[in-house]
């Protein structure tokens, strides 16, 4: 007849006291090992061995110059009238077109107005306003010629031109004289008049004149709208032309 037979199992001491230290030996290796980890995660280790966190904030630092052994400060000595001033090749090539000039231009005079005549509708309206006006201007060696119009009002009429070369201190009248037109008209007429340069002129001086019309008791001034009309030397318009 079968029967159950229920056999206890026993371990001895020995036994049970190994497997109780393997398993706390375990589990305090592992804890070990997890402990370590983090602290590696967490710092590092810089050169001179100390340990810093990643998270912590970086300090800034400032260093001059003495520190390191340099100087502080920088000394540039200038020296007077003998360092050269290099100046750029265009700009000295534009300052000699422009401001060079031989003795004989420097000595050359030019007229320093645009001829009235160029301007045909703006010369008829001045003749119509003030019934006189400057038509035609030239330069000659030693002297400056030109033309005027005047309005015919009346028969009995006369021209001059007013000169001055020391800016209206003084002045010199030239009488202009009558020019017959090639192909007349009743509205107006024509004269001529030319007026002696002085020999020598500084290069800041001029020449201004202006045009008198004396007709039925009256004067009207061609002043050339109160400027003047001016000659002066080469050098003094160029420089102004540039500048």
């Amino acid at each position: 007849m079968p029967m159950d037979v229920t056999m206890p199992l026993y371990l001895s001491k020995e036994e049970f006291a190994f497997t109780t230290t393997s398993t706390v030996q375990k589990s305090a290796r592992s804890s070990c090992l997890r402990f370590q980890h983090t602290t590696c995660v967490n710092k590092t280790e810089r050169e001179d061995g100390a340990v810093t966190s990643k998270d912590a904030k970086k300090k800034k630092r400032v260093t001059f110059a003495d520190h390191k052994g340099l100087s502080l400060t920088k000394v540039k000595i200038f020296s007077k009238f003998t360092d050269p001033i290099e100046i750029p090749v265009n700009i000295q090539e534009m300052l000699s077109s422009k401001l060079t000039l031989s003795s004989t231009e420097e000595d050359k005079l030019v007229l320093d107005f645009t001829q009235p005549s160029s301007d045909y509708l703006l010369f008829r309206q001045n003749l119509e306003q003030n019934l006189v006006s400057l038509e035609h201007c030239v330069l000659k060696e030693k002297a400056f010629a030109g033309t005027v119009k005047v309005k015919n009002v009346s028969f009995e009429k006369s021209v001059m031109v007013r000169v001055t070369f020391d800016s209206w201190k003084s002045h010199t009248d030239v009488s202009c004289e009558y020019v017959k037109d090639t192909y007349p008209t009743s509205y107006s007429d024509t004269f001529s008049f030319e007026a002696s340069l002085p020999a020598e002129m500084w290069p800041n001086e001029q020449v201004e004149f202006a045009v008198c019309y004396k007709v039925s008791g009256n004067e009207y001034w061609d002043s050339n709208q109160g400027k003047n009309y001016r000659i002066v030397s080469c050098c003094h318009f160029c420089y102004r032309e540039h500048f």
